[in-house]
């Protein structure tokens, strides 16, 4: 054998003593009753109390105290006469907790480290229900707990939407009668106009001859003196009132008849004036177009009120409905909230993007919204009116099982199972199962508490396996 398999060889073996060394010396510090436990276990059936750390279950001693590790106060292990724990316990195995699932052994002993066994007793229903915890380490931990409260449970639906200018919003201007565009006053696409401003006005043979009707009715109905007999002014005012009328089922404002009914004679032109306030879009005219009836000249679109109209997948379709809140926010106007109600639900879902269109009208007296801008949605939704709620961070979920932690008098805490529901906003989820009104949860420092319900499903996994086969078992998880 060379000079470097010597040092090798040397080098491992200083650090397996080390490592030995190491273990004994800590031993003493914080596992100091594991030789008691072994003992105590053979002292079982005369009767001999153990007392271990529930949190801890390597720290077993025959004498109570606080765990040296977590400072809690140590919980009967086993009574001879079942006064501690409802009867005499079963080990179901010996094993050494530094070195693992490896050691274990069906009967006491030493483990390959020289330590003595621990022994691992059927588990107590009764027993492993609650914890207990001195009032000074609880502060230290910086546990603190909330109430259970009922009252009802808010949840947000968030989308993204877009606005749109209302259906009831867009006005079509077209003529009913054919003519050519004198002069063009609303001649951009864009510009707004009011209700009742003249758009352009319009020369037609078949307005000028209904003008001059209209001008003889009037003037034969004023030539008429005091002692006129009623039958002529009634047909009189019958002629005139029938010349207005063709000229308003051509759409002429009531203004411009009556002007036209006072003129001299028959004005060339006759105005046409805006049925809304709003924008002008889809401008299909110019100054002297030739325009027939029918023909649509242009749209005004009304941006006093706009829609909203939200994508919602359906999955959470079943929480929206007509009349909840809705509020909307902009990148364009970082801050501002514009608020509204839900007015319309679409009956169907999009194939394509499996959503349906929520749609909200807000109100939009200053213009500031656009229609094609994009809005973030959220629609606050109460499935549920009366309900228990917890913060969402009291319920630890292992997987199989979900348990809050209710904090009781002089530090002991019993963990409970139970069955949560829809979770909302502010972080609280409904609890279906488990808990009362007015009980306390543990919400910030159950961290322990959690270690301790997965200590006892891993012994419950242990135990569920026949001792010979539990290392190899336990080796297969890992």
């Amino acid at each position: 054998m060379n000079s470097k398999s010597l040092l090798a060889s040397a080098g491992v073996l200083f650090l397996v003593a080390a490592c030995v060394a190491g273990v004994v010396l800590i031993r003493p510090h914080w596992m100091h009753g594991m030789h008691a436990a072994g003992e105590g276990s053979m002292e079982h059936a005369s009767g001999k109390h153990l007392w271990h750390c529930g949190m801890h279950p390597q720290v077993i001693q025959d004498h109570p105290g606080t765990c040296p590790i977590c400072h809690m106060d140590l919980t009967p292990l086993n009574d001879a006469n079942g006064a501690a724990t409802g009867g005499p316990k079963k080990v179901l195995y010996w094993w050494d907790p530094m070195l693992g699932p490896s050691s274990i052994s069906d009967k006491p002993g030493k483990s390959a480290m020289g330590m003595e066994m621990v022994p691992v007793y059927e588990k107590d229903a009764s027993a492993g229900a609650s914890v207990t915890i001195d009032p000074t380490v609880v502060q230290n931990m910086g546990v603190r707990t909330t109430p259970v409260v009922r009252g009802p449970l808010e949840t947000s639906i968030r989308a993204v939407g877009m606005l749109k200018v209302p259906q009831p919003g867009l006005h079509d201007v077209s003529l009913r009668v054919g003519g050519w565009v004198e002069k063009l006053y609303a001649a951009t696409e864009g510009m707004h106009v009011h209700k009742g401003e003249v758009l352009f006005d319009l020369y037609s043979p078949d307005l000028l001859v209904a003008e001059e009707e209209l001008i003889s009715a009037a003037g034969a109905r004023k030539s008429l003196g005091a002692g006129t007999s009623d039958v002529l002014k009634k047909e009189a005012d019958g002629l005139l009132a029938s010349a207005k009328r063709k000229l308003a089922l051509w759409d002429i404002a009531q203004e411009d008849i009556e002007a036209i009914a006072a003129a001299p004679h028959a004005p060339r032109t006759v105005p046409f004036r805006s049925p809304a306030s709003g924008a002008v879009v889809d401008l299909a005219i110019v100054q002297g177009s030739a325009v027939q009836a029918g023909m649509k000249l242009m749209r005004v679109e009304d941006h006093s009120a706009l829609w909203l109209d939200a994508e919602v997948y359906e999955g959470q379709v079943p929480l929206a409905s007509l009349g909840q809140s809705v509020e909307a926010t902009l990148d364009g106007m970082p801050g501002a909230v514009f608020g509204g109600k839900v007015s319309f639900i679409t009956p169907h879902v999009d194939h394509m993007t499996r959503t349906v269109t929520v749609r909200t009208t807000l109100d939009n007296p200053d213009a500031k919204l656009k229609p094609g801008m994009y809005a973030a949605v959220r629609i606050v939704a109460r499935p549920v009116e009366d309900a228990l709620l917890v913060p969402r961070e009291a319920v630890i979920d292992t997987g199989t099982r979900k348990i809050a932690f209710v904090a009781e008098d002089q530090g002991h805490f019993s963990p409970r199972n139970v069955k949560t529901g829809l979770a909302g906003d502010g972080g609280r989820v409904q609890i279906l199962e488990g808990l009362a009104p007015g009980e306390l949860v543990v919400t910030s420092g159950q961290f322990l508490l959690d270690v301790e319900s997965r200590t006892t499903e891993a012994i419950d996994k242990l135990r569920s396996a026949p001792p010979a086969s539990q290392p190899s078992e336990m080796m297969k998880d890992q």
